[in-house]
């Protein structure tokens, strides 16, 4: 019984972390360089940063 309030418990999570704020996103294209990407990145020293690169493939 403990094992399924726990799931149920993450499930709920995950799904309200995964619900529309309202907030709007910004994209850039980068070119082969990716200084504007790099300028950023290193503009954030001391706090966490995660930089992720996804495929459609």
């Amino acid at each position: 019984m403990k094992r399924t309030g726990f799931v149920l418990s993450g499930l709920a999570a995950i799904v309200a972390g995964c619900s529309h704020s309202g907030a709007t996103r910004s994209f850039e294209v980068l070119d082969a360089s990716a200084e504007p990407l790099r300028t950023k990145f290193n503009a954030a020293n001391g706090k966490v940063r995660v930089l992720m690169l996804v495929s459609p493939t």
